[in-house]
């Protein structure tokens, strides 16, 4: 709903903000005062899409497009606003994942974690403008999620993924996120071109 707190942002900024931009903002604040400064990997399917959306029409009709609002509805957007309030000189990548979703997310911080300690992942979502609905499915709400992720010697939850190709699959099919906030342990998320197995185990 907007909501989330993102009092360490300069007033102005807070005021431009979308709800999805502030949930990301918010969620990766607390990751980082936690963790630390750290590379990020940023995943969002179609990230500022009302945004965006908004924009086509003003331009369909004629009008000018406003510098502050396509600076805000690039894909990126979030990304170097965050970067620069923080005063983070390390890098980020912003992914949309195609067919894989956030599982590229994974593997994207998997290879960054060859080479540093911990990696941040920021994903964040919202329901796409309903002209868009016959063509992909969307978020039904607006949500952001920030985990850090360490090397396999770190303590805390360990998740494994398997990937393999798509096949049929009977039920039980499940979004990481939603399984994760329901407290499941494991599963598999059935995509349009692999199957991906997953599970969480405390150590």
């Amino acid at each position: 709903g907007g909501s989330a707190d993102v009092d360490f942002l300069p007033m102005m900024q807070r005021r431009r903000l979308s709800p999805l931009a502030r949930g990301a903002c918010a969620v990766a604040w607390h990751a980082r005062r936690a963790g630390g400064d750290m590379p990020v990997v940023y995943f969002s399917r179609h990230g500022e899409s009302r945004y965006y959306f908004e924009m086509l029409q003003g331009m369909a009709a004629g009008e000018a497009v406003s510098p502050s609002r396509f600076s805000l509805c690039v894909h990126n957007a979030v990304a170097g606003l965050f970067s620069i309030q923080s005063q983070s000189h390390l890098p980020y990548v912003c992914l949309a994942g195609g067919t894989e979703e956030l599982f590229a997310a994974f593997v994207e911080a998997g290879g960054q974690l060859l080479e540093v300690p911990q990696v941040m992942v920021v994903c964040y979502e919202q329901p796409l403008p309903e002209v868009y609905g016959r063509y992909v499915s969307s978020s039904p709400m607006t949500w952001a999620l920030a985990m850090v992720l360490g090397r396999e010697e770190a303590s805390g939850l360990r998740l494994h993924l398997a990937r393999n190709r798509a096949v049929d699959c009977n039920g039980g099919s499940s979004t990481l996120i939603h399984a994760i906030a329901d407290g499941l342990l494991e599963g598999y998320t059935a995509l349009e071109r692999s199957l991906w197995r997953w599970s969480l185990q405390h150590v």
